[in-house]
């Protein structure tokens, strides 16, 4: 995935956009490691109130991780559309840099803003003993998806250096809908 972007970023916008590259996957992990932390931090909850057939409990946990994932990938990303200035400038000075990484930021920091609904749903199917749920959503977000979408809209559409980044949020966003949606079907057949 990483030698997909580079290749096509360097294609269409140079060392430069490789350079923002590196900025836009910081802020990535400013976003998902608190989300996952509490997403994997929730699974011993959700599996032993599980085995205990304590059912309101686990969609009550469930229901906490949601909320709390939620809250901060809004939160976080909408402070990072609102002042991309702020955190590009908290890795550069360079103004060059600067003026390409902030539009990129905001394009493809984007999708994030859901991505606390996918890591609560993977965390939840391994907690409930369905580990190949939770990998067939990974592997549809970021091989199936994302990395045909990094060669194929730059094809499509006219700013193609911007459309690399673009395949980033589609790619979460049809991730994180499609899971969410199977995700409340296989909650409500598991705990009957």
């Amino acid at each position: 995935m990483t030698i997909s972007f580079n290749q096509q970023l360097l294609r269409f916008g140079g060392d430069l956009a490789v350079s923002a590259m590196t900025i836009m996957t910081s802020m990535w992990q400013m976003i998902l490691l608190p989300i996952e932390g509490v997403a994997q931090g929730s699974q011993p909850i959700i599996s032993y109130n599980y085995g205990a057939k304590a059912y309101e409990r686990v969609r009550g946990t469930i229901s906490l991780a949601f909320k709390v994932t939620c809250l901060y990938s809004l939160v976080g990303v909408g402070l990072m559309e609102l002042f991309p200035n702020f955190f590009c400038g908290l890795f550069t000075s360079d103004p060059e840099l600067l003026q390409l990484a902030c539009p990129m930021l905001q394009i493809y920091i984007f999708g994030g803003c859901i991505m606390g609904i996918n890591s609560t749903c993977q965390q939840s199917y391994t907690s409930l003993g369905e580990g190949k749920k939770s990998f067939f959503f990974a592997f549809l977000r970021k091989i199936l998806l994302l990395i045909p979408m990094i060669f194929l809209f730059p094809m499509i559409f006219p700013f193609q250096l911007m459309a690399v980044v673009l395949a980033e949020p589609v790619s979460d966003l049809i991730t994180t809908i499609s899971n969410f949606i199977y995700f409340r079907y296989f909650l409500k057949q598991k705990l009957k």
